[in-house]
């Protein structure tokens, strides 16, 4: 099944891997874990590729390896597996720019929101 986005990005979306960890549970409850690395940023999500199957609306937790920092998110796209990994769009449940830990975030992400996210307890 392919998602396609038929919003525009609100934010400037930036080509960056930043090494991220993504963890959740699949539709049987079971947990999983998948280590990757993000392929585009923005102040709202990210673009990853992914080798655990997820499904549009799951809630998942996404970490910033760089800087132990988790953000809860939500997959709003899916694309076609390409050599076992799948491009799949996350949307942070708010926007946090500083999350990626840009020393200069492009104009359009609102300083107003350059705040860091809290850690959740595991």
């Amino acid at each position: 099944m392919v998602e396609t986005k038929t919003t525009k990005t609100r934010t400037t979306r930036l080509h960056f891997a930043i090494p991220v960890f993504i963890y959740g549970s699949e539709a049987s409850g079971a947990p999983f874990q998948d280590i990757t690395q993000t392929v585009a940023i923005n102040a709202n999500g990210c673009l990853v590729e992914m080798t655990t199957p997820v499904v549009k609306d799951q809630a998942l937790w996404l970490t910033n390896t760089k800087t132990n920092e988790e953000i809860p998110c939500t997959v709003v796209s899916i694309g076609n597996a390409v050599n076992g990994k799948t491009p799949v769009g996350l949307k942070f449940s708010q926007a946090s720019p500083r999350f990626w830990g840009l020393a200069f975030p492009p104009d359009d992400w609102d300083p107003a929101t350059r705040k860091r996210p809290t850690r959740s307890p595991r």
